[in-house]
């Protein structure tokens, strides 16, 4: 790592620690440390937890950890029970006038928070929430992923996103060349300059402010749809989000009227035929075509809604 990193990694430690107050003596306005808040907050999570596992928790030294929960005992805050299968161990728990001071402390915490991001647009709120998964991610990769993300409608600069998506990962896992990025530029350009919300659709898979994932309904003829534009990334692919796209496109489809859904894919996109056979879609039609630097063989697959 050069100076220049270590420089501005330091500089954000100084910033963060300033502006979330961890600089000072107590948390917040209160009057425990920011050690002995971080205690209480552990055992909130870990009820009738043993004094060494929550030192490891924490990364505490034992003894420290000890004249903490002392304190805490003699003000009520905690309570201290045999362990069945080991009399010679105490569990430990918050009593409930330790729970009222967690919950203070959390409250205090949480419009400590609120007041530092209230004045950002909700976009800026998922950029900075969205960085610090990042960093997050990259500093702690055994780390569990949180799991939640949310499907919305399209909104202005998704669609140079998700085109963009498509070309990265179809020359990434395929080796499409870039004639397959202006291909879905083109049709998106289409979807989008010939918009009709009665009848398309366009959902974004989203997380922390990040797109994840696509498909759309657009109008194929007369009352037959077509899903286009199916990807997830692939660092979220195991988390089902594949399946939620298709099926939140076929109840609109059937909303909208639609007799039959179709669609085109390739012979060797074995998790997406997967994903379509499983919706109900069957293979209708094949075709050899020379495209995108190469020789495919393209699948129609439909389905009568």
């Amino acid at each position: 790592m050069t100076s220049e990193y270590v420089e501005k990694i330091r500089g954000f430690n100084r910033f963060y620690t300033q502006t979330i107050g961890l600089i000072k003596k107590q948390f917040l306005d209160s009057p425990y440390s920011l050690v002995q808040a971080r205690v209480l907050f552990e055992l909130s999570r870990h009820p009738d937890i043993l004094s060494k596992d929550l030192a490891r928790s924490l990364d505490l030294d034992p003894t420290y950890l000890s004249k903490i929960l002392k304190k805490f005992s003699h003000q009520g805050l905690v309570a201290k029970t045999r362990a069945t299968r080991d009399s010679r161990k105490y569990l430990l728990t918050l009593t409930p006038r330790g729970n009222r001071v967690y919950e203070g402390l959390r409250e205090m915490s949480n419009t400590h928070v609120h007041n530092l991001v209230r004045d950002l647009s909700p976009e800026e709120k998922n950029r900075l929430t969205a960085a610090m998964e990042t960093i997050l991610g990259l500093l702690d990769p055994d780390r569990e992923p949180s799991g939640y993300y949310t499907i919305r409608s399209h909104r202005p600069g998704d669609i140079g996103y998700v085109t963009h998506r498509h070309g990265v990962l179809y020359a990434q896992e395929y080796g499409f060349d870039d004639t397959f990025e202006a291909y879905v530029a083109n049709g998106m350009g289409t979807f989008i300059d010939n918009f009709n919300p009665d009848r398309e659709h366009l959902w974004i898979a989203e997380t922390n402010g990040t797109i994840i994932g696509s498909v759309a309904i657009v109008h194929a003829h007369d009352d037959t749809a077509q899903l286009r534009w199916l990807f997830v990334d692939p660092n979220e692919r195991c988390r089902g989000i594949a399946g939620k796209l298709i099926q939140e496109a076929l109840v609109f489809a059937r909303q909208k009227g639609y007799a039959g859904v179709m669609l085109w894919t390739i012979d060797f996109l074995h998790a997406a035929r997967t994903l379509y056979a499983n919706a109900g879609f069957a293979l209708a039609e094949t075709r050899e075509s020379r495209l995108w630097g190469k020789t495919l063989n393209e699948e129609k697959w439909e389905l009568a809604i």
